[in-house]
């Protein structure tokens, strides 16, 4: 195992505590149904005002500026809110996948 994949388990396990109650071989199976889990009302109405908000906070004003200007502009704002996105939206895909888990788990129980 090299270092990227074990980092990216160690956040999963972070991120996913109910990982610890599902067998090695079955987790990435679950990790993915868990994430093909349809939004609810209340993640869908948080991850666009997620959007709405990082957008408001990102806005700017180039009137008179050419082109180079605007695109220079333009990449400098996508640098400074996508970490915003994340901060703000990130959460609650987290909190999808979670019920996800939680939803195998119990199908798990069931069977």
């Amino acid at each position: 195992m090299d270092a990227t994949q074990g980092f990216k388990q160690t956040i999963e396990r972070w991120l996913y505590p109910e990982l610890a109650k599902i067998a090695p071989h079955h987790r990435a199976r679950a990790l993915e149904k868990a994430r093909a889990e349809s939004f609810d009302f209340l993640e869908v109405a948080c991850i666009l005002a997620a959007i709405v908000t990082v957008t408001y906070l990102t806005r700017y004003s180039l009137k008179d500026a050419g082109v180079v200007d605007r695109l220079s502009a333009a990449l400098a704002n996508f640098v400074v809110a996508l970490p915003q996105l994340l901060l703000f939206a990130g959460p609650f895909f987290v909190r999808r996948t979670r019920r996800g888990l939680r939803l195998f788990l119990d199908d798990q129980r069931r069977a």
